[in-house]
């Protein structure tokens, strides 16, 4: 694979794919320690105003029988530095990727050309370190991605019980 460097707006596919490739190989142990099998692949990206780019995806499997994929979506995603989906064939979960406390918006107020006010509001709460974040639909919760709940979630979308 051959690595160029893109660039919009801060975003960088090759900050993009290293996070993706931490994130699989995670992914990766976790999945081996039940008895699980994962393949790796690459998919290519076409993002809008980027060079196209290969990212890379898994294959998890349970004595070769496909039990779901983790497939890169893109690195230009409204509110996020990044979005990988995990696809069974039950359902499918997309986990975005957040720095630091997530993204925020501000507000100002300006009378006579001065600046009054200023605020800056989270833009999603409970995020509170860089990682892989999936958002419990019904009450809109971040949760970081960990063993456990990957392990749960992965259970949703195959229907496979670990």
């Amino acid at each position: 694979m051959v690595e160029q460097k893109t660039e919009d707006a801060g975003f960088s596919s090759i900050e993009y794919v290293q996070r993706v490739t931490t994130f699989l190989e995670e992914v990766s142990g976790w999945c081996i320690e039940h008895g699980l099998t994962v393949d790796r692949d690459a998919v290519k990206l076409n993002e809008e105003r980027m060079a196209q780019y290969d990212a890379p995806s898994l294959y998890i499997s349970k004595d070769g029988v496909s039990v779901a994929r983790i497939l890169p979506v893109g690195s230009k995603i409204i509110g996020a530095r990044g979005r990988v989906d995990l696809i069974g064939r039950v359902t499918r979960h997309a986990f975005l990727f957040y720095v630091g406390k997530g993204s925020a918006f501000s507000t100002q107020t300006t009378v006579d050309g001065k600046t009054v006010t200023s605020s800056s509001t989270r833009m999603i709460s409970g995020v509170d370190a860089d990682g892989w974040y999936w958002i419990e639909a019904k009450v809109r919760r971040p949760k970081l991605v960990e063993e456990s709940l990957f392990l749960d979630l992965l259970t949703d979308v195959s229907d496979y019980e670990f």
